[in-house]
């Protein structure tokens, strides 16, 4: 006769808002200068931000926040990297959404290739700006700003002649 411990049941609970959450509330944390850890300079311009999600976006931040973080909470980026491309590439580190214009996609595409972002993959650079330069579109058609999530159907509609497959 063997004596067992009663089984219990296991449950999981995840919640679809959470992540997202966390997000905001360090975006908030961020604006008002709470808890950032880090300073980057970019062309002579400093943003405060927190090294945990700098690292967790972006391959360059990653490489150098186990060397560097403690001894010198300040970075400052190479001429490669410029504000009109760095700023976007923050909010987008903080938010999920990527703010881009026609005049900047350049500048954001080659700042995320840079400093390795993830989550922003060349092919979706690689629809986008052709879309901006496509002659066919006027002004009114193509307003300065975009979100990334207003073309996203187009991107949807295009991605099976890209190779794109759902996971």
């Amino acid at each position: 006769m063997s004596l067992q411990a009663p089984r219990t049941s296991a449950f999981t609970f995840q919640s679809a808002v959470h992540s997202a959450h966390v997000l905001q509330c360090l975006n908030e944390q961020r604006q008002r200068d709470v808890l950032c850890d880090v300073t980057v300079v970019v062309e002579n311009k400093s943003f405060r931000a927190h090294w945990s999600v700098l690292a967790s976006c972006s391959e360059y931040f990653h490489s150098r926040v186990t060397n560097f973080a403690k001894q010198c909470p300040f970075v400052t980026l190479p001429d490669e990297v410029t504000i009109e491309g760095f700023e976007p590439l923050l909010q987008f580190a903080y938010t999920s959404k990527l703010l881009f214009t026609k005049e900047n996609i350049h500048a954001i595409h080659s700042s995320a290739e840079f400093l390795g972002f993830h989550n922003l993959e060349s092919a979706c650079f690689d629809f986008i700006i052709p879309k901006f330069s496509e002659g066919k579109r006027t002004a009114q058609e193509c307003p300065s700003q975009m979100k990334l999530e207003i073309i996203m159907t187009e991107v949807l509609a295009a991605r099976n002649k890209v190779g794109f497959t759902d996971v």
